[in-house]
């Protein structure tokens, strides 16, 4: 069953580099902001850290999700005989009733990696110097699984 979605998660193993490679240079980067405009006596700027970081994480996941490489055509081959044992008269059904659940599963999960995350989370009080990191860490976990659902998607309509 985990050869089914091996695709999926390469993506999310891909997304998970990408999030530790990005955050902290993005950090420091509003960070940095943050100290300018207030040695400036200026406004701040209305793009927070955590959206900034939510959309870099919601864009980073669908390039991951529609990049395609040998592990999502092995998936693919592998969903495609699946299906096949399982319908031998409609060969795509099982496939298709796949690449359905993928898909909503995966934009409901991009959907949740931008709004704000749960009250458990909030409550738990991490902080990443001066940045609250309960949204930051609940968007980097849902695009983790957009990254894995979208490939597993992207597998299932090539295995059709």
């Amino acid at each position: 069953m985990l050869r089914l979605f091996q695709a999926g998660l390469i993506a999310a193993l891909m997304q998970c580099i990408t999030i530790l490679l990005l955050t902290p240079p993005v950090l420091f980067y509003v960070q940095s902001r943050m100290q300018d405009q207030q040695s400036l006596h200026t406004s701040p700027t209305s793009l927070t850290a955590t959206s900034l970081l939510q959309l870099i994480y919601l864009v980073t996941a669908v390039g991951v999700a529609l990049t395609r490489n040998r592990f999502v055509d092995l998936t693919a081959a592998r969903i495609r005989a699946a299906s096949y044992r399982m319908h031998p008269l409609e060969p795509a059904r099982a496939a298709n009733t796949l690449l359905i659940c993928l898909w909503f599963t995966a934009f409901g999960l991009a959907a949740l990696t931008l709004g704000p995350p749960p009250s458990f989370l909030i409550e738990l009080e991490w902080r990443f110097g001066p940045f609250k990191a309960a949204p930051i860490i609940w968007s980097a976990m849902m695009s983790v699984g957009v990254a894995a659902f979208g490939a597993n998607a992207q597998a299932a309509k090539q295995g059709e």
